[in-house]
């Protein structure tokens, strides 16, 4: 065949045909299949040439956090006798022979941020879907934390969790600080916390989950370790300015006075702490309230208005300087906030846009990955975004944060260009779950896959971007997209579905395959308001002065 082919192409006339109409729309063809992949699968394109979930289907989100959760339930208990997340924060994907799928990948793990995420995405499903083997696993993993991975009662920062830990071990005492190894083999200076050292928003974002299970379960430890949480954070507040945040990003847990870093940004998951607890009037609830005040003016002060938006990851190489390695995690859950009190606090509409504004200027632009690869900021008219300046690497849980803001926005302003742009970055974020539920975390594959990036920081974007706009919730299914009060229990049925809520009085936005027949509170009819949906079923909003809701359709 090759001499018959060589002979025929002797003339340059034959060979240039050939070229122009073999080899060149065979390498096109390959090009194009090269490119148009994304993360695990073949791109998918709107007429307009703009990115569709890889997923088909009337509501590919819904079948991302269910298939992620089913993924996520299937991690084995190891040999350690824990599953793999209590000891590890990354694993391996199993595509390797040599490695066993959600097997643990040695690197300081980060317990307490990663617990907070989990809890906080499975108390959202559980509402949604009505799996409580979800809540079992968030049971597990905070009992974990308070019996293996708290100070103790006589430090300064009393009986509160410890942030990050060492891989494989599942005592919680801090990370030690050179342990690490870089793709390079060697060890890099300032990868841990440090052993005996802490991070004090962590201590806000886990003492809210403590908080938040109290509220599904109603068992005392979780309120205990809430409080005390609360507590640590009001006793060892400061004022703050320009150059140090009313909590320090890393602190020694039995002085308080060692300080490695006096700079975060990330104010508002103790704030959030604060306010429920001052909501619920429990504890020293007065002091929680101030509390909670001195750190939102500084954070009004500072970070909303300088954009000085640095320190959140736990494992990024300390910087002599507090404003060098800026992240998007705190201003766009500072926007949330902002959007989810947009009627109490003044201003909130503009300076919620400001922060999306500048996190898509600063993280949604071109950037290279860790491995120094080349990405485009908006692919295919989807806005992707980077982690943080350490690594500038596009991943879908930031990109499905930023989605899930936008989509926030768009409800409470109406904007249906923010719709349009959360839609599309919600679709780039789907291609990093694969058909079994391996979510990966960017296409740098030195970046690895985290239980974090990949599930508890990504499954509860979907589910709030559902809520923000119910005509991506299924069609013939029945959900609970959202409730102003914890959900402690949800039930589905052919005919009926029904949910008990931690507060009396509380509105829930649930979506329906049909028009429901009625709805009622504690056997008696509560207000409530049926609309068809565009693209089909119906979405109900209620209200009611009772914990018990019983709908019927």
């Amino acid at each position: 065949m090759t001499l018959k082919l060589g002979y025929v192409l002797g003339s340059d006339v034959l060979r240039a045909c050939f070229r122009e109409m073999v080899i060149l729309p065979l390498l096109g063809l390959l090009a194009m299949r090269a490119e148009d992949r994304l993360l695990w699968h073949p791109v998918r394109l709107d007429k307009e040439g703009k990115l569709l979930s890889w997923v088909e289907g009337d509501a590919p989100y819904d079948k991302i956090v269910k298939t992620a959760w089913s993924a996520f339930k299937r991690v084995p208990i190891q040999p350690s006798g824990y599953r793999t997340y209590i000891t590890f924060p990354t694993f391996y994907s199993g595509t390797d022979p040599n490695q066993q799928e959600f097997s643990g990948r040695g690197w300081c793990h980060n317990p307490a941020g990663l617990f907070a995420m989990l809890t906080d995405s499975a108390i959202l499903y559980h509402a949604y879907s009505g799996d409580r083997v979800v809540l079992d696993r968030v049971r597990d993993m905070l009992d974990h934390q308070i019996s293996h991975g708290s100070t103790e009662p006589t430090d300064a920062w009393a009986s509160v969790p410890y942030s990050s830990s060492d891989a494989d071990k599942p005592e919680y005492r801090g990370a030690t600080e050179d342990r690490y190894q870089s793709q390079g083999g060697k060890n890099e200076q300032g990868r841990g916390d440090g052993v005996g050292f802490l991070e004090p928003d962590k201590v806000g974002e886990l003492g809210l989950a403590y908080l938040q299970f109290y509220e599904v379960t109603l068992w005392p430890r979780y309120l205990q370790a809430a409080l005390h949480c609360a507590d640590a954070l009001v006793k060892n507040v400061r004022k703050g300015d320009a150059s140090h945040s009313p909590w320090p990003f890393r602190v020694d847990a039995l002085t308080g006075k060692m300080v490695r870093e006096p700079y975060t940004a990330n104010t508002i998951g103790p704030i959030k702490l604060l306010d429920e607890l001052s909501r619920l009037h429990r504890g020293n609830y007065k002091s929680y309230a101030a509390t909670r005040d001195l750190a939102w003016n500084w954070l009004a002060a500072y970070p909303m208005k300088n954009n000085v938006w640095s320190q959140y990851f736990e494992d990024v190489l300390i910087y002599p300087d507090y404003r060098t390695n800026l992240n998007q995690y705190s201003p766009l859950e500072t926007a949330r906030y902002l959007l989810q009190h947009a009627d109490q606090i003044p201003n909130a509409r503009p300076k919620a846009k400001a922060i999306l504004e500048w996190v898509t200027s600063y993280f949604a632009a071109d950037s290279k990955t860790m491995a120094g690869l080349p990405e485009k900021g908006k692919q295919w008219g989807a806005e992707v975004i980077s982690e943080q300046v350490n690594d500038m690497d596009k991943m879908s849980s930031h990109t499905a944060r930023f989605a899930s803001v936008l989509a926030l926005w768009s409800e409470v302003t109406g904007d249906p260009g923010a719709k349009e742009r959360a839609f599309r970055s919600f679709n780039w974020a789907s291609y990093a779950e694969r058909e079994n539920g391996l979510v990966k975390t960017s296409i740098d594959e030195g970046t690895g896959y985290w239980f974090s990036d990949g599930y508890g920081d990504y499954m509860r974007h979907f589910l709030r971007g559902m809520a923000s706009v119910p005509e991506w919730a299924p069609t013939n299914e029945n959900h609970l997209l959202r409730s102003t009060s914890v959900v402690r229990s949800a039930f589905y049925g052919a005919y009926s579905m029904a949910y008990v809520t931690y507060d009396k009085s509380a509105s829930e936005v649930v979506k329906l395959r049909r028009k429901p027949k009625w709805v009622r509170c504690g056997g008696k009819w509560c207000p409530s308001t049926a609309k068809p949906c565009p693209g089909g079923g119906w979405v109900v909003q209620v209200r009611h002065n009772g914990t018990d809701v019983q709908i019927t359709y």
